[in-house]
């Protein structure tokens, strides 16, 4: 008996740590960004701008798209990340777009988007056929927003105010891309190292190892989704109180 409850448990144990391993690789992508979809919603209630709207739409998109992506698993559903990829280089340049004041500054998105656009055409173009996650692709988008962020950060201190930037909404959303992008610049170009380094044996082990890595990009999504969400908040919160 002692055995059997003892088997039982390890059982219990096992099957909840799988479910939990499935849900962070799989279902908490989707959920992160549906926390983004949130905060957007109550920062656009308060402030009507065409921006946050754009950038709402592209968060509403994006969890759709994903969504249809986790109900896909086991299925080709690359497409799904390349759209994905593609809409974060638009509409997150063009948020930024607008929130930065410098011609320069304002060139510099745009010659990053189109880069990343030339790049995605010419993939698309001598890539034909079931292709493999675009790690490289999601890199650039990655490196392009931690540049934006960086120069939101030196326009800051260039016009230094009294007023606390922690009730601004921009700070929050710039400080969480500059965690989540920075960090899944270095997730993603672990998973294209990898990715070559055993695509030719991709082995059980080698399959889980690559998926575990792409649940640590959803955790950190989803630590992202969290501190805007609390961002947020925490701004309105100050806006009514004063």
């Amino acid at each position: 008996m002692r055995r059997s409850g003892a088997a039982c448990k390890d059982s219990f144990h096992s099957n909840y740590t799988n479910c939990l391993f499935s849900f962070i690789t799989n279902f908490l992508e989707p959920f992160a960004y549906l926390l983004f979809c949130i905060a957007l919603a109550i920062h656009y209630k308060a402030r009507k701008q065409p921006a946050t709207k754009a950038l709402l739409i592209y968060y509403i998109a994006a969890t759709i798209l994903l969504v249809v992506g986790c109900l896909n698993v086991g299925k080709n559903n690359i497409w799904v990340y390349d759209l994905v990829a593609l809409c974060t280089s638009v509409f997150i340049g063009f948020y930024f777009y607008h929130l930065l004041q410098a011609p320069g500054k304002k060139t510099t998105i745009v010659l990053l988007t189109f880069f990343y656009l030339a790049y995605a055409l010419i993939r698309n173009i001598t890539l034909p056929g079931v292709r493999l996650f675009d790690s490289i692709g999601y890199s650039i988008v990655s490196a392009s927003v931690a540049c934006y962020v960086f120069m939101y950060f030196h326009q800051l201190l260039k016009n230094v105010t009294g007023v606390s930037i922690l009730g601004e909404f921009n700070f929050w959303l710039a400080s969480v891309y500059l965690i989540y992008f920075v960090g899944s610049f270095i997730i993603f170009v672990s998973y294209y190292y990898l990715t070559n380094k055993i695509l030719s044996t991709y082995t059980k082990e080698e399959r889980h190892l690559m998926t575990a890595l792409w649940g640590l990009h959803n955790v950190l999504l989803f630590v992202s989704a969290i501190s805007l969400l609390t961002g947020c908040l925490w701004v309105t919160y100050r806006r009514k109180s004063v």
